[in-house]
């Protein structure tokens, strides 16, 4: 399997085409695709990999497993959370921020004499 297939086929794993994916790695939109056939640069690489939640040596094929990470920080206005594979809604990505801020405000109160 070469990089663009695995890009492909990560991808397709999180509802992206090759155009989405490449326009939220701020790439070119058809750099992608010309990966068929010429080596990626290591920036653009590192950028899609970055979308993908994987690491460059998956994509390059030098190690088997995709490496997801299994942590995500929602405090990230960028990240994308999923729940069994699909996006989960902003509405509810805000929801968990907002119980997160407010057990961290709780956690840090004094108490009162």
């Amino acid at each position: 399997m070469n990089v663009y297939s695995r890009i492909f086929d990560t991808a397709k794993k999180h509802g992206m085409s090759i155009k989405e994916l490449a326009r939220k790695a701020q790439i070119g939109e058809n750099s992608i695709y010309r990966w068929k056939t010429i080596k990626p640069s290591t920036q653009s690489l590192t950028k899609v990999a970055r979308e993908l939640h994987v690491s460059t040596d998956y994509l390059l094929g030098q190690e088997k497993g995709s490496n997801k990470k299994d942590c995500l920080d929602i405090a990230n206005k960028n990240a994308q959370l999923l729940y069994e594979g699909q996006h989960v809604p902003e509405k509810y990505v805000n929801m968990l921020r907002f119980i997160m801020e407010e057990d961290r405000a709780e956690k840090t109160k004094t108490p009162e004499n």
